[in-house]
């Protein structure tokens, strides 16, 4: 399936060249996960996850636009849910992005 192939393991991982822009967007993937953690409980559920995902591509960090753009949302989710509670952590977010 083509749209799977195109989605990363990670769809919003950071990828960035020198250690200076890495953690630029380490720090700016951090803040959009602040802000959409919108209940304040320091986990996504699946519609704060799409609006972490909108938040990423709008800054253009990993692959974020593509998730975007194919609606593969859920796809995304169910990746970065390691232990499929439902919600998405930072740590998990983390563990995805290699870091």
């Amino acid at each position: 399936m083509k749209k799977l192939t195109l989605i990363p393991a990670l769809a919003f991982a950071v990828i960035a060249t020198g250690a200076a822009a890495q953690d630029a967007d380490q720090k700016a993937a951090a803040e959009n996960f602040q802000q959409a953690d919108a209940n304040e409980d320091g986990k996504l559920s699946k519609s704060e996850f799409r609006k972490f995902i909108d938040l990423n591509a709008e800054d253009k960090l990993g692959r974020a636009a593509t998730v975007k753009s194919f609606g593969a949302y859920d796809t995304a989710f169910g990746r970065v849910d390691a232990n499929k509670d439902g919600y998405v952590t930072s740590d998990e977010v983390k563990a995805m992005a290699g870091g």
